[in-house]
């Protein structure tokens, strides 16, 4: 893809970000991309009333986050293992909470400390739906990369976890909506915004990711098989020629990797 000069310094400004620790916005107020553009905006495949089936207020399993049957109806239509998927939705929809880091400030919690303190920033809330999906054969991407409102121009580094249907028709996943929308059409989503990749991993390279993480010191291991990538070893999605940034990608998921599994 060919980028004018402007979205190419942008792409950089953008990159720079990343590597300072911004992620979801360009502030540090907190105020994630769903208070930003999904309200009112999202996609909405089913309707919000009550009709043939309840849509109940709680989930029968006694916890706060909100059931709605239709849409698990049209999850487990729309995507393989679909039950699960729209599991894992709920909780990042309507139980996590956006919560922006400090200036200079990047820890990526494990789903575990995402869960337990129900906050969290975008990283965050992909890695608890990437978790909750982690042993099941899914036909989806996590995502680096950067958003820009066209209405507005407003741009940000984001990270979101890209899904295909059973058709192989790619949805966008965002959490913290509070809302049955954030699981988005990708033809969709582009009308209103323009989505550019910097670093894509398959779902189940993120497995190979943890089961092949150990605790080596001063981040060996990271730093090991960030430099496979440049030797061809692996089929890596890298849409900027951005070393530095992909080796940081990588020391940061060793780091949580090791938490997690610890």
């Amino acid at each position: 893809m060919q980028l004018k000069p402007f979205m190419k310094h942008l792409v950089m400004i953008v990159t720079t970000l990343v590597l300072s620790g911004i992620c979801c916005v360009e502030t540090y107020a907190d105020v994630s991309y769903a208070d930003l553009f999904l309200t009112g905006r999202g996609y909405k495949p089913v309707e919000d009333i009550w009709t043939k089936k309840p849509l109940t207020a709680h989930s029968p399993d006694g916890s706060c986050i909100p059931d709605n049957l239709f849409y698990k109806e049209w999850c487990i239509n729309t995507f393989k293992n679909g039950e699960q998927i729209y599991e894992a939705y709920r909780e990042i929809a309507f139980d996590i909470d956006y919560r922006a880091e400090p200036p200079k400030t990047d820890y990526w919690q494990t789903p575990g400390e995402t869960r337990q303190s129900k906050k969290g920033d975008c990283e965050d809330s992909v890695f608890l739906f990437f978790s909750n999906l982690s042993g099941l054969d899914i036909n989806g991407d996590l995502v680096w990369g950067w958003v820009t409102d066209k209405d507005t121009s407003i741009a940000f580094a984001h990270v979101w976890y890209q899904l295909f249907d059973k058709h192989g028709r790619a949805y966008i996943v965002e959490g913290f909506s509070k809302e049955w929308n954030g699981i988005i059409p990708l033809e969709t989503i582009t009308r209103v915004e323009e989505r550019v990749p910097t670093l894509m991993l398959r779902h189940d390279q993120v497995n190979y990711l943890i089961e092949k993480a150990t605790p080596i010191s001063d981040h060996g291991w990271g730093r090991k098989f960030a430099e496979s990538f440049e030797d061809g070893q692996f089929s890596w999605d890298i849409f900027l020629n951005n070393t530095s940034f992909v080796k940081e990608i990588f020391r940061k998921l060793h780091d949580m990797i090791i938490r997690y599994k610890g």
